[in-house]
């Protein structure tokens, strides 16, 4: 079974389609680049895939479960980096992550201290006083921790200079290698979703447009009239 299967999902707010009938699935082991523009849809779908939000219509099925938004155990298999800051400000990074541990049962306290040393995370820091940056970190730091089935990324790399997105990049591509996890990871910029993706889903106006291998996509992006790579603005 695929960890994530999704066919003819809708989200509404309103009278607004944020995600309006989209269907691909991500196989064991395969990193999906989710790719679009800023109001595309992108971050819409990440909530629904990790159960923040429930779909209006259609189905979607997440490592097994019909019904994410029902399951609390989805956090012992998944791991969900998302743009909204969730941490409690008043706790600081090593609190978080003690919190965060205590659920889990495969969490990795060495493997997350290696982490926390390579990413620069200042744990001891309260979680209001971080910068977006090192926020974000964090919460890799966080998803990564119990060696998830499924690894859910959204912007993973905003905020960043250019240096420190470079070093990031480079772990997660490291940490997806070794765990074998299925990934989905959402980004405006073309060169990182390049960098980490077998396939390539591109959304425009809350529709998917293309989904394929990653050299297929990136060669039908080259034919559109799309704003250059670094210029995609972000959800």
């Amino acid at each position: 079974m695929n960890p994530v299967e999704v066919d003819q999902l809708t989200r509404a707010f309103g009278g607004l389609l944020a995600v309006n009938g989209v269907s691909f699935h991500v196989r064991p082991g395969t990193v999906l680049g989710l790719l679009g523009r800023n109001g595309a849809g992108k971050s819409t779908l990440l909530k629904l895939l990790v159960g923040h939000l429930q779909p209006t219509s259609g189905r979607l099925t997440v490592l097994g479960n019909p019904r994410p938004h029902h399951d609390p155990s989805r956090w012992l298999r998944l791991g969900y980096v998302s743009q909204a800051k969730h941490l409690p400000d008043w706790m600081t990074g090593e609190e978080c992550l003690a919190l965060a541990g205590s659920f889990r049962p495969h969490w990795d306290r060495p493997h997350v201290a290696s982490l926390v040393q390579r990413l620069g995370v200042p744990v001891g820091q309260k979680v209001g006083s971080l910068s977006r940056g090192h926020y974000t970190r964090l919460q890799v730091c966080i998803a990564l921790g119990h060696h998830p089935e499924l690894i859910l990324l959204d912007e993973p790399t905003s905020g960043l200079d250019p240096a420190a997105r470079q070093e990031l990049l480079a772990i997660l591509i490291e940490e997806i290698a070794r765990s074998g996890a299925a990934v989905v990871l959402s980004s405006h910029l073309v060169e990182d979703v390049e960098r980490l993706a077998d396939a390539i889903a591109v959304m425009e106006g809350g529709r998917l447009i293309d989904w394929g291998p990653s050299e297929e996509v990136l060669a039908s992006l080259g034919q559109r009239a799309w704003p250059a790579p670094e210029c995609l603005p972000s959800d």
